[in-house]
């Protein structure tokens, strides 16, 4: 995925609200998944009722519990951004509580956000407290603090572009407020320049005791400590190592003994980055450090995505912290166990999903344990002896493509950020079933056939389903090349289901159903291959476009290829999506292109010699992920933006907005269902949706 100016993503949603049509009677519901889960990043619970839970999606809004996530409604849709990094709730008044937009989990797409909500109401309702476009405030706020002692005294800290980033727009950090968030000040004693602020904790016991990590790529690095409210602040040094060592670190101070504290923290050595620097305990307030991991978490690793602590609120030597899995001690570190197994039969106790990015005991229960991780979110009640899932009900699954079968369109599914590639028989939302693992890639069905299917995932490893049987038919590319591509595009040959593209630099063929592939052009422009058109009616026709901009095509099914056709009238940036339609004929293709500041949507009917804009800016300048040229209706065109769905029934002279109720996501595919005449969306954050057509 791809880095996106949230401010523009705004402006360019309200603009085409106010701008194009919207379309009559288009009303779109979630199909699923929602038995699935996504990614989580925060959570907090009512001090009094630990059932009673807030959770944040890293890019599907926030989402309430009475039931210890048994059940979930979702409380955001239609907000300026669903990228929620943090949440923290008032414990003098529970129905207040703060949002922090932006995920800062420090990933290609941990998404910006606009800056702070805040409801007085448990939720039913928020308002923007603070902008960061208007504030300053950072675009990804991974930590928000509410001082036990003052409620109006708030602290944030996040993170910006790269720590060397000389623009203050970038810049991370922690801020303070003293009025209840309704002005903020940066904090300039770790540097005036950008730095990141990971982690905020106030002394439960003692007033004005503050305590936070940074990192600013040298000595300021590390854990601080304020005793005089955030006047000043001292490093704390003894025990640890060097501050220049510390990457993303984590911090938890205990309930039941505030002298005792623990830390969890990233090695930024840059050879040994994502690993872990150690656990470290302090039994005199941070005074003094010593560390406790040992050799236990010398497997542990992306520390700096996943990275969280917590204690027991009764006992502080019952500690869970991890990255990847869950470790627990109960003798304050002497020993370890890993308690939970990624890799482990979903449903087993070991088992909760991998990464996770926060954990939370709640004060009121003595053993009952909340993780939020790329699954969802997970709960013990022994302490984190034992799992359970209670994703169910979270519509929240980041999608990196989709399919319907086009036989029968209860059939469907894509690859999914972390969730493997997803489907279900049934169409019911409900019922969804994981069928490859890890990052899901591109999946297709046989338009004939529901039950044969091409998947794939990271690296250019695709899996064939036929008849009830699975083969792995990954092309036989040397190992380098397989590394060099993060996720293939995979076509099926209209006319011949056994007749299967895909691509890195260069374009593969399979005639057999994957028992032999070909590499059958040369390197085209040195980038990945982003995606491949074989055109209806004509299967010599094949269209490719790469991540660099460029476009090519052979008219002899792949024996030749032309040289570079994208011409100076495309941008040179990623081309998304290539479509065509037999009523038009081969030379007939429409593009998308992602990226800022140009326009999205491009046409060729001499099959790409030439090139004319039919966006002409009046879609939003936006990346546009997907275009479908409606087979029964060629005039009717359909493209899927970061800023919704849009329609144009002229053959793009003139456009409508037809996201409706649809959540402020990014829409990165869709399917027309040309029996069925339904168009269905996937979206990266708040799983499908689908609409019917007149």
């Amino acid at each position: 995925m791809r880095e996106a100016p949230v401010h523009a993503l705004v402006r360019e949603r309200n603009r085409a609200e106010q701008t194009l049509p919207a379309t009559e009677n288009v009303v779109w519901k979630c199909i699923g998944p929602t038995n699935i889960g996504g990614r989580m990043t925060s959570i907090v619970c009512h001090p009094e009722k630990p059932d009673c839970i807030w959770a944040g999606a890293a890019a599907g809004g926030v989402w309430q519990s009475n039931d210890a996530g048994r059940t979930w409604r979702a409380l955001w849709r239609d907000h300026d951004t669903l990228n929620i990094g943090s949440l923290a709730i008032d414990p003098k008044n529970p129905a207040v509580i703060y949002c922090g937009t932006g995920e800062a989990n420090l990933s290609v797409d941990s998404y910006a956000g606009v800056g702070i909500y805040r409801t007085d109401n448990g939720g039913k309702t928020w308002k923007l407290l603070a902008s960061s476009d208007e504030t300053g405030v950072p675009t990804r706020i991974g930590v928000i603090a509410i001082d036990p002692f003052d409620s109006k005294h708030l602290r944030i800290g996040g993170v910006g572009a790269n720590e060397s980033s000389a623009r203050p727009k970038d810049f991370g950090g922690m801020f303070a407020s003293h009025d209840g968030g309704a002005t903020w000040e940066r904090e300039s004693f770790v540097s005036r320049n950008n730095y990141w602020c990971h982690a905020i904790v106030f002394h439960p016991a003692k007033r004005r005791v503050i305590f936070a990590t940074f990192t600013e790529q040298g000595a300021k690095s590390g854990i601080w400590r304020s005793a005089d409210g955030g006047e000043n602040w001292m490093q704390l040094t003894e025990g640890l190592p060097a501050p220049e060592c510390f990457g993303r670190t984590s911090l938890a101070i205990s309930l039941s003994n505030p002298d005792v504290m623990y830390a969890f923290a990233e090695d930024a050595h840059s050879y040994r980055s994502d690993l872990l620097l150690g656990v470290f305990r302090s039994d005199d307030g941070g005074k003094s450090w010593r560390e406790i991991g040992g050799k236990h978490f010398s497997d542990e690793g992306q520390i700096s995505y996943g990275n969280t602590i917590a204690i027991h609120p009764k006992d502080p030597d019952h500690v869970l912290c991890g990255g990847v899995d869950l470790h627990l001690t109960t003798d304050g570190g002497k020993h370890w166990k890993k308690v939970t197994r990624w890799d482990a039969k979903a449903g087993q106790p070991k088992y909760a999903h991998s990464d996770h990015h926060q954990l939370l005991m709640p004060a009121a229960a003595r053993g009952q344990v909340y993780t939020v991780n790329d699954g969802g979110v997970d709960v013990s009640y022994d302490g984190g002896v034992t799992w359970s899932n209670r994703s169910k009900g979270l519509a929240v699954t980041m999608y990196y493509d989709f399919d319907v079968a086009q036989s029968d369109s209860r059939h469907f599914g894509g690859g999914a950020q972390d969730n493997g590639t997803v489907v279900t028989r049934t169409g019911r939302h409900n019922d969804h079933f994981e069928i490859l693992g890890g990052d899901g890639g591109w999946m297709i069905y046989d338009p004939a056939d529901a039950g044969h299917i091409f998947a794939s995932y990271y690296n250019m490893n695709i899996w064939r389903w036929c008849n009830g049987r699975r083969w792995d038919v990954s092309p036989p590319a040397p190992q380098k090349e397989k590394d060099s591509i993060w996720m293939v595009y995979v076509t099926m040959d209209p006319g011949d289901a056994k007749t299967v593209f895909t691509g890195s630099k260069r374009v593969w063929r399979t005639k057999n159903a994957g028992k032999t592939w070909k590499a059958v052009s040369p390197v085209l422009d040195g980038s990945a291959i982003s995606v491949i058109e074989v055109a209806p009616g004509d299967s010599n026709r094949i269209y490719v476009g790469t991540k660099n901009g460029g476009f090519f095509r052979s008219v002899d099914g792949g024996k030749t290829w032309s040289a570079n056709l994208a011409g100076a009238t495309l941008p040179g940036h990623e081309i998304t999506r290539i479509d065509s339609t037999a009523k038009l004929g081969p030379d007939f293709v429409l593009i998308t292109l992602g990226n800022f500041g140009h326009s999205h949507l491009f046409r060729s009917q001499d099959g790409g010699k030439s090139w004319e804009d039919i966006d002409k800016g009046q879609l939003p300048d936006v990346p546009h992920n997907a275009v479908v040229i409606r087979p029964d209706a060629p005039r009717t065109v359909y493209v899927a933006t970061d800023a919704g769905v849009f329609v144009s029934r002229n053959s793009g002279r003139s456009w409508m907005n037809m996201s409706a109720n649809l959540p402020n996501v990014n829409v990165v595919d869709l399917i027309f269902h040309e029996k069925d005449r339904t168009l269905s969306a996937a979206t990266y954050g708040r799983s499908l949706w689908r609409t019917r057509l007149d």
